[in-house]
């Protein structure tokens, strides 16, 4: 296991600070999702053709590893053409990826819509991932999130098995999981043949929302003892990914002091026979 944080924790961002924040606080890589306030990283001018040999080599410059670059794609649609769409912006992204070394792209799957069944939207959320993954640049993966109505690890899974395509797997957040009613125990089992990537964070419940608020380490329901062994247990060695949803939640703690933070947690929990785990 390797640990990266998502810079969804620290939005207004430029990539310098980013990357000094990387090898400061201990990281090993950093997950891709807002820059410069941005969550449109297609928009980015380091990321535009010309530019973008540049970047990669700046990164490489900086020891600056891109574990996953996110999307905002969401396949639930009922509507082709949205969903056709929402393709062509998936595979701009795993285009983008592959230009920057990463073998990652994140996509939510992601609400029932009105209307429709669960069984339509699960189907239509599998077939779409298979056509990006037919068509993205080898080397990279489709990562489905538990998010949403398939936060839940079988819900998850069972896109993955209709799908079967060696290039979609999955990205299990723990919270989301929790969130949806699954143990770590129970969303780890359901997860594991597909497993990618990991996001953790800890979280507590908030009345009348549906999403969990993020809380510092420690504070909250998501026991990152129970994760780890239940990683270790899967002989997971990918990233753990620090999701601190600042973007989301201005109000939560500064990412100077959430990233921090968190690296101090993973390493108590890691003490004692955490050779497989790479922290400082």
């Amino acid at each position: 296991m390797k640990l990266a944080f998502s810079t969804l924790g620290c939005p207004h961002w430029e990539l310098e600070k980013i990357a000094h924040a990387v090898h400061a606080y201990g990281y090993q890589a950093v997950e891709l999702r807002a820059i410069g306030g941005d969550l449109d990283l297609l928009k980015r001018p380091e990321f535009q053709p010309g530019a973008i040999e540049a970047t990669r080599g700046w990164l490489a410059d900086h020891s600056l590893a891109i574990c996953c670059v996110d999307t905002s794609c969401t396949f639930d649609s009922r509507d082709a053409g949205e969903r056709g769409k929402q393709i062509e912006v998936a595979l701009r992204h795993a285009e983008l990826a592959a230009a920057l070394g990463a073998s990652l792209i994140r996509i939510f799957p992601d609400k029932i819509q009105p209307g429709a069944t669960r069984t339509e939207t699960r189907d239509n959320i599998a077939a779409c991932l298979r056509a990006v993954a037919q068509d993205a640049p080898d080397g990279v993966r489709i990562g489905l999130e538990t998010h949403g109505d398939f936060a839940r690890g079988q819900a998850a899974s069972e896109i993955m098995r209709i799908a079967d395509h060696p290039q979609v797997v999955l990205i299990w957040d723990v919270a989301n999981s929790l969130a949806a009613g699954d143990s770590i125990a129970e969303a780890a089992g359901e997860v594991a043949p597909h497993l990618a990537h990991v996001h953790l964070r800890d979280a507590r419940a908030v009345n009348g929302q549906e999403h969990w608020l993020p809380v510092l380490a420690g504070r909250g329901a998501v026991s990152f003892d129970d994760a780890v062994k239940a990683l270790r247990g899967l002989k997971y060695d990918g990233y753990v990914s620090f999701e601190w949803e600042k973007y989301w939640h201005p109000e939560i703690e500064d990412p100077e002091v959430a990233l921090p933070d968190f690296v101090m947690a993973m390493e108590a929990v890691l003490q004692g026979g955490a050779s497989d785990v790479a922290v400082p």
